[in-house]
């Protein structure tokens, strides 16, 4: 069996040492001992009262109580309290580990640690870490057979928040390094210790696999601290044991609790993003259409957007000239539905959007509901019927053909909402099974349009691969209109807006 360490973290000091080190005095008497001391965010102060206090400790008129490390920080000026900025003593017992790299303890423990904050391309005088760093780490980490137990960094992670409860009045896509979104996913930290917001936040640990397609891997947590001695009293210290993961067991290293959610890090390569950006712009802006404004509410996300959309033939614009309206169900007061051009199967609708199932239900069939929020200037729920008996097998089917095509579906906890997984404007493709398991995509660059139609249509299922594409299952408008009126007929007692 590993033997356990002792581990206190604490947040930002800011010059704050005799309040810090007072505090693990106190605690390691209670509690300790402690092997270690780890502080994220900024540990030093150029404020006069801060800098007597750290003289004290460098000449050993006071004592750092336990073995203490450091990382880097962000401001320029407080490089001249590190006699060496790749890693030094500052004093005895306080180690400043160095603007990035890989650390391991003669433990066995392993840590990775990421000074400062992200770099911006716009200021390029500015201290920070680069992509080149993180490549680093991820080349060091890659070569190593045992994997990471903590990462240390000042900055928070983009998007960190998302499939778990979101931050009272703050937004990881505001002040979060997509490069450490990144690392996190790439080298799977078991703990991962953030400061600099002066925000104590504790998400739901997060799986590091995918299920049903890779192999069950240890869980990851993340935990932001406050500032040392902040007036809200929010926490800036926190124990852990933790026994170096490569002298565990894997069966006990691989345990997931009730609460785990998916990874949050659905896009986090800045050239991924800024692919997707680029197919957007080259898709919104093409010069072969004209544009106008519109105004677009997303129920997912629960935003309101203006946003600049191609002017084209539409048949599913009510107010539009070219609407269709032989292929109306029923009209409620924000959403309609309506029968697609080209369906699946006969009970294969469009939602825009109102739930369907009820209905189905009647007839012995479950329902499909599948949503590709990419290349469209609409938000279209897509609703298909299946055989009930073929539920079991409708995620299989998905899972296994996703994988295929190299797609991330990634599964939604219960209580999880879309607007808590995607960033408002990114692409996605949202999927909800019949016994309410959900998954969404996060589209980077290209993407299936008949992703949802094709696997629908596979001969385990539908097996109706002919109608893949909408555009080969011409009808007559007689016999849209016949359908329309079979499928308002089956709807209507379930029809709210009578």
């Amino acid at each position: 069996m590993a033997e356990n360490l002792k581990i206190l973290v604490a947040g930002d000091v800011e010059g704050l040492y005799d309040a810090l080190f007072n505090r693990v005095r106190t605690i390691n008497k209670k509690s300790g001992p402690f092997d270690m001391l780890l502080c994220v965010g900024d540990f030093f102060s150029t404020d006069p009262a801060a800098e007597a206090q750290l003289e004290s400790y460098k000449i050993a008129e006071k004592q750092v109580p336990i073995p203490t490390f450091i990382l880097g920080s962000s401001k320029p000026e407080h490089s001249r309290y590190l006699p060496d900025l790749k890693g030094c003593e500052v004093c005895n017992n306080l180690t400043y580990l160095g603007d990035y790299g890989v650390f391991t303890g003669s433990s066995g423990l392993k840590m990775v640690y990421v000074s400062g904050k992200q770099k911006m391309m716009t200021k390029p005088n500015d201290v920070g870490f680069t992509m080149e760093a993180i490549k680093s780490i991820e080349v060091q980490v890659g070569n190593s057979s045992t994997g990471v137990d903590i990462l240390l960094t000042s900055q928070w992670p983009k998007g960190v928040e998302n499939l778990a409860l979101p931050l009272e009045g703050a937004n990881s896509e505001k002040f979060g390094s997509a490069l450490l979104s990144r690392l996190a996913q790439r080298i799977k930290p078991r703990y991962h210790f953030a400061g600099s917001e002066g925000i104590h936040y504790e998400r739901l640990p997060y799986r590091n696999h995918e299920v049903l397609q890779e192999k069950t891997l240890h869980v990851s947590r993340f935990i932001a601290l406050g500032k040392v001695g902040n007036a809200n009293k929010l926490k800036w210290i926190y124990a852990f044991n933790i026994a170096p993961m490569a002298k565990m067991p894997a069966l006990k290293l691989n345990e997931q609790p009730a609460n785990t959610t998916p990874c949050p890090y659905a896009v986090t390569q800045e050239e991924d993003e800024t692919e997707a950006r680029k197919a957007s712009h080259n898709f919104l802006y093409s010069s072969r259409f004209s544009t106008e404004k519109h105004i677009k509410f997303y129920p997912s996300t629960g935003s309101i957007r203006e946003s600049i959309f191609l002017r084209r033939p539409c048949w599913f614009c009510l107010s539009s000239p070219e609407v269709e309206k032989h292929l109306v169900i029923s009209v409620g007061e924000h959403c309609y539905v309506a029968m697609p051009k080209g369906p699946l199967v006969p009970e294969h609708v469009l939602i825009l959007p109102i739930a369907i199932a009820k209905a189905l239900k009647t007839k012995g069939k479950s329902v499909v509901f599948f949503e590709r929020s990419f290349k469209s200037p609409h938000l279209q729920i897509q609703c298909v019927a299946i055989p009930s008996e073929k539920e079991d097998l409708v995620k299989e089917v998905f899972v296994e053909m996703a994988a295929m095509q190299s797609i991330n579906l990634d599964e939604l906890p219960p209580h999880a909402e879309l607007r808590q997984v995607v960033p408002s404007g990114k692409p996605y493709f949202f999927l909800e099974l019949p016994k309410k398991e959900r998954f969404v995509s996060h589209i980077q660059g290209r993407f299936p349009l008949q992703f949802g139609r094709e696997v629908l249509a596979n001969q385990d299922l539908l097996n109706c691969m002919d109608r893949v594409d909408w555009k080969n299952c011409p009808s007559s408008k007689d016999q849209e209109v016949k359908e329309t009126a079979r499928f308002r007929q089956m709807f209507q007692p379930f029809d709210f807006t009578l």
